[in-house]
């Protein structure tokens, strides 16, 4: 299978436009905190070298390194969302001509449920430590982008709030009740404490700005 992120952006834009289920909301959804991050690591570029950021050259540069990791892993996240639901489409597809079938098809149903559900919760975790890069731009960043860093986080709440929804599409058909309650709470502390940090980060932008 091609991989969708070696395409244009035109081209990935008609593939999401056209009518098949993929790529989708949670490919999106990674391809959001994958902007965020290449913005982090755009102010960061910017800043490196500055005399007036030179206290903090180690900690932009550090900045630097751990935002074009994370760009690295949404990316993966992009094309991952969509090899995780091709099994679960292929499982609905299967037959339940006996009771035996039924019982073999719902089984593995809910384990791909599972498996599709690990994506956007895992967009989240790495969407949560770019959170943290654009909270500590606003203050070390070159003030020159600093509407880079709002935009970044904008983006990145973007990606959170719909990450999550493609959790919970996943979990409310999972009859695994204690696998539910778990996903959910962690996706909720998750979304939570990122969108807190990008609201937080934005308004801040927003003041410098004013």
């Amino acid at each position: 299978m091609e991989k969708y992120i070696n395409l244009s952006l035109n081209e990935f834009s008609r593939e999401v436009a056209a009518k098949k289920s993929m790529p989708g909301g949670g490919s999106v959804a990674a391809y959001s905190a994958t902007l965020a991050s290449s913005l982090a690591s755009m102010v960061a570029n910017f800043t490196i070298g500055k005399k007036k950021y030179l206290e903090y050259e180690d900690d932009i540069k550090l900045i630097l390194e751990q935002a074009y990791d994370l760009e690295k892993e949404c990316l993966e996240l992009v094309d991952l969302d969509i090899e995780e639901y091709l099994p679960l489409a292929e499982a609905y597809k299967m037959t339940e001509r006996s009771e035996e079938e039924k019982k073999i098809k719902e089984i593995e149903i809910q384990r791909c449920l599972k498996n599709a559900a690990k994506v956007p919760l895992n967009t989240l975790k790495t969407a949560d430590k770019i959170a943290k890069l654009h909270k500590e731009l606003l203050v070390k960043g070159s003030r020159m982008l600093i509407s880079d860093v709002g935009v970044g986080v904008q983006m990145l709440k973007a990606s959170v709030l719909s990450a999550k929804l493609n959790i919970l599409i996943n979990i409310k058909y999972i009859d695994d009740v204690e696998f539910v309650q778990n996903y959910k709470k962690e996706m909720d502390n998750l979304v939570e404490r990122i969108t807190d940090i990008c609201d937080y980060v934005y308004e801040n932008v927003v003041d410098i700005l004013l």
